[in-house]
């Protein structure tokens, strides 16, 4: 069951503003704050996946570096025989 958004102590302004943005799209401050929340959420998450994806191909490049300066290049090591 939803329960009402309780903003306290974001100030005059930010109020002033939410309430205009509210008016403008016809939907209530509380959906607009979950909607902002959601967002910034979803954001931070992909914003992890993404370093954590970085991480994980530095790792690989590391990896092929190592190859590189052991063996020269070559495409040999996926080659069938």
């Amino acid at each position: 069951m939803p329960s009402p958004l309780n903003i306290r102590d974001i100030g005059q302004d930010r109020k002033a503003a939410l309430e205009r943005e509210a008016k403008i799209t016809g939907s209530s401050i509380s959906e607009i704050v979950r909607a902002w929340i959601d967002a910034g959420i979803a954001k931070s998450k992909a914003e992890r996946d993404r370093a954590a994806w970085i991480a994980a191909a530095k790792e690989g490049l590391a990896d092929e570096s190592r190859h590189l300066e052991q063996s020269g290049p070559s495409l040999a090591r996926f080659r069938r025989v």
